[in-house]
């Protein structure tokens, strides 16, 4: 039996944006970082999709780093096998 954790899309934009991939990427259009993320967990690795929650950060109007281009203020949370990580973490690497 496999040992799942709760990731957000939040945490992965996060490691993006301080890895300094997909920058010019905003979180919440039709082709941003959002809609990639869930491709790859929920398509691609076969994880699953739950509900979406407020990210832990600050993230009150005017907050530093909370916007369209950095930190988002919701995000999409997902269940992912702890042995798929690795497989994440290598292919958000390639982004």
């Amino acid at each position: 039996m496999s040992t799942k954790i709760k990731i957000g899309a939040d945490e992965l934009i996060l490691w993006l944006r301080k890895n300094g991939k997909l920058n010019y990427l905003p979180n919440n259009e039709i082709h941003g970082l959002g809609v990639k993320i869930h491709n790859l967990i929920v398509k691609r690795l076969g994880c699953t999709k739950m509900d979406d929650g407020v990210s832990y950060w600050e993230n009150s109007n005017g907050t530093k780093n909370v916007g369209k281009y950095d930190l988002p203020k919701t995000s999409a949370q997902y269940e992912v096998a702890t042995e798929k990580l690795g497989e994440l973490f290598e292919e958000l690497s390639t982004w």
